[in-house]
């Protein structure tokens, strides 16, 4: 194995896989830059692309539309409270109140170091344990999904500690509108009211877009002359040292995201959640999370990019995609003759061993290039309100079109952020939201095929482990605020 290691580097450092390393790269994080572009897009529009270069340069130039996608969303999340991707959404919370304290430089290069860590590692455990970690995606089914997107959807509890009945509320909604399209078994359309449009349910990208965007811009207009400069950038350099005090944050979160990245379908933007969560948890200061935590930043990349290398371990050798990026990934694969399996690590050797070695420069370039990115990109936080808000109204528009290239997401964004408005005007949380679009569908599909593997003993999910894990990951972050609240009282009054 590590002659062919060798061999990666070598090939890598060939001036042509080089550069266009570095060129997908940069396009992928503009595409996560711009609301809308998501990974999986940039990687799919590249992908014909890829027909006119080698292999290793194909997979190469994909890999790194790919890492820099999910780590470009942030640039957005940050400056504009926009996640550019549904993976960056928890960024948000944390980035954009830096924003609005005129640290935006700060929270960019938080987001930057924990993507290109995150991904590093990710890319660390892809290189040389893909063979050995592909066998714990085998032993996921649709019980240990149920019980994953569990373990989610009991994430609102935790991101809405400060009023988990609101915050419970709006994810049972949510998860009542993720019903709406056909139904995951039967294929019976359910709640479309005659629109063939929503047959595939609520289009998650526009309502995202809506619901996180305009709200603030309608903030804006309300705030009128005292809201017409946004705060300023500030600087984007941060302590070495500083950084190295969150480095068991950033392991832990890369190591999350990928295990979440090896679980099929599960994705960047649950991996996300998820770490978000674990960090608030874990954190001594947990009260600072959703006011500009360096913790949440760090820990949202950390997780989505872990989830970039996690995501191409089961890809690589079963054929089994761990995200919608990684499918297409698979499509690539197949174009230039490549089949996953044993063949792929031995028979194509250089290829493989290229695009392995290849990701893990891949995020030492994306730290760097992101960092110069961003140093252009802050001067948007300083362009006038009057002037941003209609600029972000038609990125809202142009990203929504995008998805599908019709109306119907334009409107359904418009309608999103409407109500995303009147959810902010009276205090309910938006993030809940976001995860019952999600993780419900997964859940319901789950449940259904669960069902029918167990012959309607539901109960028997609990004979499997990696399920029952699951579970009690989710109950302990059920439990886990109201735990919280009782040591803070029995430290009150002890202290009494």
């Amino acid at each position: 194995m590590w002659d062919y290691i060798l061999l990666g580097f070598t090939n890598f450092f060939e001036p042509m896989n080089l550069a266009v390393a570095i060129a997908g790269t940069f396009i992928g994080i503009v595409f996560g830059a711009l609301p809308g572009f998501t990974a999986t897009m940039g990687v799919a529009v590249f992908v014909p692309v890829s027909y006119f270069l080698t292999p290793q340069a194909a997979l190469l130039l994909l890999s790194g539309i790919y890492c820099g996608a999910i780590y470009g969303g942030s640039v957005s999340a940050v400056l504009l409270g926009i996640p550019g991707t549904p993976a960056s959404m928890p960024t948000t919370f944390d980035g954009f109140q830096l924003t609005k304290q005129g640290k935006a430089g700060i929270a960019l290069h938080l987001s930057t170091y924990g993507s290109a860590m995150g991904g590093f590692l990710s890319s660390i455990a892809l290189l040389l344990g893909a063979p050995v970690l592909a066998i714990f995606a085998l032993k996921v089914g649709p019980p240990e999904t149920m019980m994953l997107a569990f373990f989610g959807l009991s994430v609102v509890c935790m991101l809405t500690a400060e009023n988990m009945v609101k915050g419970v509320l709006v994810g049972f909604l949510s998860l009542i509108l993720a019903t709406v399209g056909q139904d995951p078994v039967e294929g019976f359309p359910r709640f479309t009211y005659g629109l063939h449009e929503m047959i595939g349910g609520v289009p998650l990208v526009p309502v995202l877009i809506g619901i996180f965007s305009l709200p603030e811009i309608f903030l804006m207009i309300e705030g009128g002359a005292k809201n017409t400069v946004c705060p300023t950038v500030g600087s984007m350099a941060i302590k070495a040292k500083d950084l190295a005090k969150h480095w068991w944050l950033t392991l832990k979160s890369a190591i999350i995201g990928i295990c979440i990245g090896i679980i099929p379908a599960a994705g960047p933007d649950i991996g996300s959640f998820l770490c978000y969560n674990e960090a608030k948890r874990a954190s001594k200061e947990p009260e600072k999370f959703g006011k500009g935590s360096w913790e949440g930043i760090i820990a949202s990349e950390a997780g989505n990019n872990g989830v970039t290398g996690g995501s191409l371990i089961p890809l690589l050798t079963l054929s089994i995609p761990g995200s919608a990026p990684a499918a297409i990934f698979l499509g690539a694969l197949y174009i230039h003759g490549l089949r996953p399996g044993p063949n792929l690590f031995t028979k194509h050797a250089d290829v493989t061993y290229t695009m392995l070695v290849g990701f893990m420069f891949i995020q030492i370039m994306m730290y760097f290039l992101g960092l110069a990115f961003c140093k252009g990109a802050c001067s948007v936080v300083k362009t006038p309100r009057s002037a941003l808000a209609p600029m972000v109204v038609v990125m809202t528009v142009i990203g929504s079109y995008a998805c599908d290239t019709t109306m119907f997401d334009v409107w359904v964004m418009f309608i999103a952020g409407l109500i995303g408005y009147i959810m902010v005007k009276n205090d309910l949380p938006l993030s809940p939201v976001a995860l019952g679009l999600i993780l419900g569908p997964m859940l319901e599909q789950a449940l259904q095929q669960s069902l029918i593997m167990f012959h309607g003993n539901i109960l028997l999910v609990f004979t499997r482990p990696i399920a029952v894990m699951f579970f009690l990951f989710g109950v302990v972050s059920l439990s886990w605020p109201f735990i919280h609240k009782w040591r803070q009282s029995r430290k009150a009054a002890s202290a009494e």
